[in-house]
């Protein structure tokens, strides 16, 4: 194996069809990305019967802590086979809230990639994705792959989109864009929809889509500016089309207030796409 591109991949499970699916295309994108290790890791809160928040109790923790480490040990033989022998594949179960604690995780375990999967499209499903998913994708100053339970295991990354309201992105979150197309590699469509508007571009947004001209041009992009009313769907569409392999999205950061009135663009995409999205964090300068 040569030198590792990728120090560290940290896979999510809760042990759902859902999860196993992306571990599955996790670990064969590590093969590809000569990952030195990967960390299959679950979350998990003790809860008393009778009680409303989690009361843990020594026997109980130990309990749990053991059915928990077998259950990632068996996703463990199942994926061992798909890897190349030299990754190393750590398991690491915790008794924590997952979006308080990720990213002190990531940092001790020097994670480059966070993966985790997302289920189905029922209400229910729809619900439990905004307290799940979302958060990490809010609270993650790793870049995070969220992968769809429908995502084709072993295909190769080989046209990204990149989905931008082309507002500034700093310096720390293009290095990690660029980390990622220096690995996949792949061709590049950035897409901008906005709603029709008989207005032009104002002299501070012509600046904003000069400066992304220049943030990509390494790249070769092609750039597409579409008019649409609904973003979601007008990625997701160009998506389709263009056959692309991965959507990528740098997530604004809202306060709590303005969370309560902005959609989030990137849970959306995450939850109605067919194909992986990379969340790259809006990190500051």
């Amino acid at each position: 194996m040569n030198e590792a591109i990728m120090k560290s991949m940290l896979i999510l499970t809760d042990f759902s069809d859902a999860a196993f699916r992306a571990a599955e295309y996790a670990s064969n994108l590590a093969n590809k990305l000569q990952v030195e290790r990967i960390i299959l890791y679950h979350a998990y809160r003790t809860i008393i019967a009778g009680s409303e928040f989690p009361v843990p109790t020594p026997k109980m923790d130990n309990l749990v802590y053991v059915e928990n480490m077998e259950s990632l040990a068996a996703i463990q033989d199942q994926l061992r086979l798909m890897i190349d022998a030299d990754i190393k594949y750590d398991l690491l179960a915790e008794e924590t809230y997952l979006p308080d604690h990720l990213n002190k995780l990531c940092k001790e375990k020097e994670v480059d990639l966070v993966v985790m999967g997302i289920s189905g499209k029922s209400n229910l499903e729809h619900f439990f994705m905004g307290s799940n998913t979302s958060q990490v994708m809010k609270t993650s100053e790793y870049p995070v792959l969220v992968v769809p339970k429908d995502a084709i295991v072993g295909k190769d990354i080989k046209s990204i989109i990149f989905s931008t309201d082309l507002r500034n992105i700093s310096k720390s979150s293009a290095q990690q864009l660029y980390h990622f197309l220096d690995l996949f590699k792949p061709e590049v469509h950035v897409v901008n929809v906005e709603p029709v508007s008989e207005e032009k571009y104002s002299p501070e947004t012509k600046e904003q889509i000069s400066q992304l001209h220049d943030l990509l041009e390494q790249y070769n992009p092609t750039f597409h500016y579409m008019n649409g009313n609904n973003v979601v769907e007008g990625v997701l569409e160009f998506s389709r089309e263009h056959h692309a392999s991965l959507i990528v999205t740098v997530p604004k950061k809202h306060s709590f207030i303005s969370s309560i009135f902005h959609k989030s663009i990137s849970k959306e995409l995450a939850y109605n796409s067919q194909v992986p999205l990379l969340s790259i964090p809006a990190l500051p300068e």
